[in-house]
């Protein structure tokens, strides 16, 4: 078959909307919306289910087994699929840089990224330090983290290879502000996080211009009537956005409510924090030589200790909006079009709209994941 079109979806629905409409794709962004004759080389009957714009998680270490760290093109690849199957569309690779070793698995990701890996697309590089507060770690290997300076932040510019989107950091060390800066100058988001800083440091690096915080309330001081630390910062904020793993385990859920009425629910991005075990049927694995538990979407140490999220963010999502109380579309764009804003890609990806990516998610009646397309071609697909 032939025709003006490469792809027809008939019979989606929006989730704004009540009646099921049609999608045409050309050249991987959407060309068309409304009710289309089947001018196209491939017509796909979505029999009315619901679609979204494909998920974007911007902190995620590993999935399906493997890891970033891992540091092989196969593990990139099955991270890749393992996401697409979860509904997103897109990621950054989440890891860190050694300040004395081997840094090849950020070339290789950098390397792989915008390639064709089979599913979700490699967006860029998030690094979690290495200019972070040791004394908020949390699980971050303590070889990763280093004092800032220019020929160290060189190096990492150097290895990521212009693939580096984010880096997470604790603008209250020594040199914090400078780096805040010499960031932005790269093209880089600089991302308050695993920071120790008190309210004025904290809105001495928004004054700086850091627009992001990483996973809000974790690794970072809590709220006190005398210490108000970061948070009260970016409460009063206008405009900095923060990742949020509304889980309901990272974060309590009336804790992330909370967040959403402060700062407004456009300016949360969830995010799963994902390690290897995300994609897996629960068990026992290994991390980082030890033995650990995924049980309902969590990973933890047999000893209890929580060590990430199995969940994919189609789930994190669908429990924002639960915790929340936003409508589905909401909850939609906050792990879309928000996501993608944060990391400059807001023009082309996360929304349903003309001249977009076709990065697309038809769901089920539970909000399961039926197909998802990405570039207009289908990675997978519901048997």
């Amino acid at each position: 078959m032939s025709g003006r079109y490469d792809m027809i979806l008939k019979e989606v629905r929006l989730l704004e909307r009540s009646a099921a409409t049609d999608i045409a794709i050309r050249g991987g962004r959407i060309a068309a919306i409304g009710r289309l004759p089947g001018d196209a080389k491939r017509i796909l009957d979505a029999g009315g289910l619901r679609i979204v714009p494909g998920f974007i998680d911007l902190h995620i270490q590993g999935a399906g087994g493997a890891d970033v760290l891992d540091g092989t093109p196969e593990a990139l690849q099955t991270m890749s699929q393992s996401l697409a199957r979860l509904g997103t569309t897109g990621f950054l690779a989440t890891s860190v840089a050694f300040a004395e070793g081997d840094n090849r698995h950020l070339a290789l990701a950098a390397e792989s990224a915008g390639r064709y890996l089979g599913g979700a697309k490699l967006l860029g590089i998030h690094l979690e330090g290495p200019y972070i507060n040791p004394d908020k770690k949390g699980g971050l290997n303590p070889r990763c983290i280093f004092a800032p300076e220019v020929r160290s932040l060189d190096a990492i510019l150097a290895a990521c290879g212009g693939a580096l989107k984010m880096m997470t950091l604790a603008p209250e060390m020594p040199g914090g502000i400078e780096l805040v800066r010499e960031l932005l100058a790269n093209g880089v988001v600089p991302a308050l996080g695993h920071t120790g800083a008190t309210y004025e440091q904290a809105r001495a690096g928004f004054d700086a211009g850091i627009p992001h915080v990483t996973h809000v309330f974790n690794a970072m001081p809590a709220l006190n009537h005398r210490e108000p630390g970061p948070l009260l910062a970016l409460f009063e904020h206008p405009q900095a956005t923060a990742q949020i793993i509304s889980d309901g385990v990272h974060v309590h859920s009336g804790m992330v409510r909370l967040l959403s009425r402060l700062i407004g629910v456009e300016r949360c991005v969830p995010i799963t924090d994902g390690i290897q075990a995300t994609g897996l049927p629960e068990g026992r694995y290994l991390y980082n030589g030890r033995e650990y538990e995924s049980r309902d979407g969590a990973a933890r140490y047999l000893d209890g200790t929580l060590i990430g999220s199995a969940l994919g963010l189609a789930e994190v999502a669908w429990r924002f909006q639960r915790f929340t109380g936003c409508t589905p579309a909401q909850a939609a764009a906050s792990a879309s079009h928000q996501a993608a804003q944060v990391i400059g890609l807001g023009d082309r990806k996360g929304r349903i709209d003309l001249e977009y990516d076709a990065d697309l998610v038809i769901l089920n009646a539970d909000n399961s994941v039926a197909l998802t397309m990405i570039g207009g071609e289908v990675v997978w697909q519901q048997s």
